[in-house]
């Protein structure tokens, strides 16, 4: 007869890593940033450091695996040069591997795209100094410039009935002197 002895079972029992989907990129791109074998719950601050900057990327709770993945968006001015990712818990500070940022910076809706003849951004911009108010930016009936507003044309009515309240006011306080002066 054989007697064992149950050994405790662990869910991770390596040391914490981060992995990042990519290597090199540009700044304002987009990380994907996955931490493996943190502790259950573990809450997890995330920071890109670098040799002259340390930018804080948020904060995440590892899952009951001890595992957690976030989407990280880097600054569209980063400078360029060799980033880390650095995870840091109560019991653990982690870096990643090398993440390389170099070129322009990735805009949303930058017209990446292939352009051609249709795009209306290929169309001549007219372009006048300020305060400049073309000829033609102003119809045959109109006396002035459309930019320009009158109280009569911006239909504000707060200021309309300050105006009449006021012009009542005199009118009663007028009307009462009289009557006193009789």
């Amino acid at each position: 007869m054989t007697l064992g002895v149950a050994q405790p079972v662990h869910a991770h029992g390596g040391q914490p890593r981060l992995e990042i989907n990519i290597d090199r990129i540009n700044p304002g791109g987009v990380v994907d940033v996955r931490g493996v074998e943190f502790g259950y719950d573990d809450l997890v601050m995330l920071a890109l450091i670098g040799s002259e900057a340390e930018i804080a990327l948020g904060e995440i709770t590892a899952n009951a695996e001890g595992e957690f993945k976030q989407i990280v968006v880097l600054p569209s001015d980063l400078a360029e040069g060799t980033y880390y990712v650095r995870a840091t818990t109560i019991h653990h500070w982690v870096i990643s591997s090398p993440l390389t940022v170099w070129g322009t910076a990735v805009v949303e809706g930058g017209g990446q795209g292939e352009r051609d003849e249709d795009d209306g951004l290929l169309a001549p911009m007219p372009t006048f100094a300020p305060g400049v108010i073309p000829d033609d930016a102003i119809s045959q009936g109109q006396t002035q410039p459309a930019s320009e507003t009158t109280t009569a044309t911006t239909g504000n009515p707060s200021i309309l009935v300050m105006v009449v309240l006021l012009v009542l006011g005199i009118i009663v306080v007028f009307a009462l002197k009289l009557k006193n002066a009789q």
